[in-house]
């Protein structure tokens, strides 16, 4: 089984009490969103239960992707008059019916990506589906809190990858992919999109 179906298994396993504990806005994409107006196209990646829609105006133009179905089933239900699709957006077959955006936003998904060819696929198409003058912003767990540290410590996942690493979630294990400061740089830079990396206490945000 490849990390990205494990992942979404893990989170149709754990959707209830994932999307529980994620029913607010975090402080730092708070100023981002604040920055959507009435009428604009937002797509949102990763979109989990919705969330993000709650800092948003009503009156927007919607979409939110995520590949596990019973957390969309929140967002559904939560959000009854906004689009939701069911897909996996390191696949082409996601990307190629998609419109141009005004706004993408993709939240604490970039690092349940394993690999260097998938983060550059996903800028890739970022780039390809933003209007001009368009906003983005991907956030990145920061994986080299102290107090993650502990997570490092398995030698064999390390083996295959040292930025691989496991983080568990009410006893189900996660994988995540421990981005850096200097490789998120590097990632933007190969892609050519116009974005700043930033680092807070407990995320990197790479934003317009």
């Amino acid at each position: 089984m490849g990390k990205n179906q494990s992942t979404k298994l893990t989170y149709d396993t754990i959707a209830d009490e994932f999307s529980a504990s994620r029913a607010y806005i975090w402080p730092d994409i708070k100023p981002y969103l604040d920055q959507v107006q009435a009428g604009a196209s937002v797509l949102d990646l990763g979109c989990g239960n919705g969330r993000i829609l709650n800092g948003l105006p009503n009156d927007i133009n919607y979409l939110g992707i995520d590949q596990s179905e019973n957390l969309l089933e929140k967002a559904k239900l939560a959000h009854p008059n906004k689009n939701f699709l069911v897909a996996d957006i390191t696949e082409q077959k996601t990307w190629r019916n998609l419109l141009t955006y005004d706004f993408i936003f993709c939240i604490a998904v970039i690092h349940h990506l394993s690999t260097y060819h998938e983060h550059m696929f996903l800028l890739e198409q970022i780039k390809k589906h933003l209007n001009p003058g368009g906003k983005v912003l991907i956030t990145a767990w920061n994986l080299w809190q102290p107090k993650l540290l502990k997570h490092h410590l398995d030698i064999k996942t390390k083996l295959t990858n040292h930025h691989h690493v496991f983080i568990p979630f009410q006893g189900h294990p996660r994988f995540h992919f421990a981005h850096t400061g200097p490789y998120l740089k590097k990632l933007v830079e190969k892609s050519h999109l116009d974005l700043v990396v930033e680092k807070t206490k407990r995320n990197y945000l790479i934003h317009s």
